[in-house]
């Protein structure tokens, strides 16, 4: 397609063996990197897992970005470039671009190089006349999405999906510095924040009667294998979702069915019956936490977009001045 180009950054397959190492060597809390769900197998269940009755935000963010895009129009600049953080389905950059008047390039970032251009040929075929230029990175490789992304003019960063969620909030303050950086100064960012609800409703999200998030969790594993060369059974692990009152956030973990062992780096991991890999969390925040937080990351508000029942947020912030 003539529209599109494909750059790929993403290769370094020994850095994440030694993170995946670091993580599970842990003599408190072994752990797995949340972003290692996404292989191929992985963002296809979670593209799955956005369209179940259980799980809501997928839904009510698109719901808003439809029932306000009217009102996206008039606040966004025309003729921008769109940098979506985190390339999921088409289903909402198709909302926005269809929103902002006149964009002229449309940048997906994701670490998912099938998923990336799968979906990259796809919104291809959807704004023919639209400039594609799809991006296999991390979003940690700051100074090479800079390279690429800092010299446009005006620009609109998109992080939807509550990504947002699965940061700590110092991390989650971090990404977005990250992100005011690469946009530049007076860009904007849309982002999807998640917003603190009845736990009841929490919980039945990430432990879906069909049983796909706990597929989706125990994925992490193969795409651990894939990566690292190791042996996980996932088999020998079972999904946890709970909600944390007193850290408000969602945990997800794998829980060992029995003792046994897994070899990484020449390292051996000993597992312990009951014991979990804590492999996500995803923080639930109220209107005011979330703009406390976008503030103190060198952004301004420009607008609130909510459903009736705020249970979900879209925010337009603008970077401040660097």
């Amino acid at each position: 397609m003539n529209n599109l180009d494909f750059i790929n950054f993403f290769d370094s397959i020994e850095d994440d063996s030694l993170t995946v190492l670091k993580g599970l060597d842990s003599k408190t809390q072994k752990k797995i990197n949340s972003k290692y769900f996404y292989d191929e197998k992985g963002s296809i269940l979670f593209d799955q897992i956005t369209k179940l009755d259980d799980y809501y935000p997928s839904k009510i963010e698109c719901e808003i970005l439809e029932k306000n895009k009217d009102s996206i129009k008039k606040t966004l600049p025309s003729k921008s470039v769109i940098v979506e953080f985190g390339s999921g389905s088409n289903q909402k950059i198709k909302k926005l671009l269809d929103a902002v008047d006149k964009p002229i390039e449309y940048i997906p970032i994701d670490i998912s190089k099938e998923f990336l251009f799968k979906n990259a040929k796809d919104s291809a075929k959807d704004f023919p006349n639209l400039k594609i230029k799809a991006i296999c990175a991390d979003f940690d490789q700051i100074d090479v999405l800079q390279s690429i992304i800092g010299k446009k003019k005006s620009k609109i960063g998109f992080f939807p999906g509550s990504t947002v969620g699965n940061y700590s909030p110092e991390d989650a303050k971090k990404l977005l510095i990250n992100f005011s950086r690469i946009l530049g100064e007076e860009s904007f960012l849309v982002i999807g924040v998640d917003l603190k609800k009845d736990i009841e409703v929490l919980e039945k999200a990430y432990n879906d009667s069909k049983g796909l998030t706990a597929e989706f969790n125990k994925n992490i594993l193969n795409g651990v294998n894939k990566i690292c060369g190791t042996i996980f059974d996932s088999k020998l692990f079972s999904h946890k979702a709970f909600f944390n009152e007193k850290k408000s956030r969602i945990e997800m973990h794998l829980v060992s069915k029995k003792n046994h062992i897994v070899k990484i780096l020449n390292t051996k991991i000993h597992f312990k019956e009951g014991e979990t890999i804590h492999t996500e969390n995803s923080y639930k925040y109220t209107l005011s936490s979330f703009q406390n937080l976008a503030e103190l990351s060198n952004f301004e508000i420009i607008d609130v977009l909510k459903d009736k029942r705020s249970f979900f947020g879209v925010f337009i912030l603008k970077v401040k001045s660097i």
